[in-house]
């Protein structure tokens, strides 16, 4: 009989620390959506400043310090269903690095571009922004494939320079334009993750 105790108080021990880790873990969670969150206004917030030609470095320099992790800023380019920002109407895979990728593939339909055109805009001044900001997560010292901040300012001015191309391509509703710009700025992005692997 008392085996038989030890054994269910063993159960109910281990059922609590499981349910205990388990509510760690949800709240872990719920924290680090908040942090996403938290970075994806920011980015925004940043993002019309930026639309309206008051680009403050010290402003971006400070959003920087607020999320040690890189990724608390980059998840803005995921899907919504993955907690990203997301651009135009709710989709499974409605992420801004998604739509620079399909819009690198081929170009838009002049009537698309139209329709598009106010969404493609705010997802150039939210890439404009973000790259204010991952301008400031410079490393310190050369990583092991050799690469410093000299290599990763230079990828961060070729994603600025091809944001704006693409802002002026949407505003003039040139599609071809618009397609050459995104393959751009996803050329930066990935030339970046290349070179930082890590």
């Amino acid at each position: 009989m008392r085996h038989g105790n030890w054994l269910a108080s063993g159960a109910l021990l281990a059922l609590g620390i499981f349910l205990l880790s388990g509510n760690a873990a949800t709240s872990a969670d719920d924290d680090a959506k908040k942090t996403i969150k938290a970075a994806q206004k920011d980015i925004v917030d940043l993002a019309k400043d930026v639309e309206s030609g008051k680009i403050d470095p010290k402003r971006a320099a400070a959003i920087r310090k607020k999320y040690e992790d890189l990724q608390d800023v980059m998840t803005v380019f995921k899907p919504r269903g993955k907690v990203g920002l997301g651009v135009g109407p709710v989709a499974e895979f409605d992420g801004i690095e998604i739509k620079l990728r399909n819009l690198r593939r081929g170009a838009l339909s002049k009537a698309a571009l139209d329709k598009e055109s106010a969404d493609l805009i705010k997802m150039a001044y939210v890439n404009l922004a973000a790259a204010e900001i991952v301008e400031h997560y410079a490393p310190a010292k050369k990583n092991k494939e050799g690469k410093s901040a000299k290599e990763w300012k230079q990828h961060t001015a070729d994603w600025k320079k091809a944001s704006k191309e693409f802002v002026d391509a949407v505003k003039k509703k040139n599609p071809a334009a618009v397609k050459k710009a995104a393959g751009s700025i996803d050329e930066a992005c990935v030339s970046c993750h290349n070179d930082f692997k890590e």
